[in-house]
């Protein structure tokens, strides 16, 4: 299972809570990379700028095992960072955690200082940026899930819905 979204759309608390329900390791992406790097994300992208942290993404990505069955929480620049825009599906659902842009800048401004791609942008050019990465995510997913509409208990559910059975995104929205 794989949860890709814009920043602050709870990715990384509704990826632990699907692993711990449904047995898998959770990898969260950004910590990974913060990992492999040796560094937190905020000083990857001071000395890296966005290109290198996309470039260390993806080779995280890459260096996934591929015959192990995980929850990936993705950052939400991930899909930028893909040369293959399939490259997620190939292992397994993926899951897009759809928030309205209200409530988006709402959880990013009680947060944005631990976030370096919002620390340097306007709220026009991240609200432009939100926009762009809408399109993104609609592609890439099999399922979209509203987290803004939804407790987190309910959007677990309804992941752990469509990581059972095929359903079609409409029951889960």
């Amino acid at each position: 299972m794989i949860f890709i979204g814009f920043m602050g759309t709870g990715k990384s608390v509704v990826g632990g809570r699907v692993a711990a329900l449904s047995g898998r390791r959770f990898v969260d992406l950004d910590g990974l990379v913060s990992e492999q790097a040796g560094r937190d994300i905020t000083r990857i992208f001071a000395a890296e700028g966005e290109q290198g942290f996309r470039q260390r993404e993806r080779q995280a990505l890459r260096g996934l095992p591929e015959d192990e069955e995980i929850v990936l929480a993705t950052g939400g620049g991930t899909l930028d960072a893909l040369d293959e825009p399939d490259f997620l599906r190939t292992r397994g659902r993926v899951f897009w955690l759809d928030t309205g842009w209200h409530a988006v800048w709402q959880r990013l401004h009680r947060t944005g200082g631990a976030r370096p791609l919002v620390a340097g942008l306007s709220p026009e050019v991240l609200h432009e940026l939100y926009l762009r990465r809408r399109a993104r995510y609609a592609r890439a997913a099999d399922f979209r899930l509203r987290t803004d509409l939804a407790g987190v208990e309910r959007v677990v559910s309804q992941a752990m819905l469509g990581f059972r059975a095929e359903i079609p995104e409409a029951a889960l929205t």
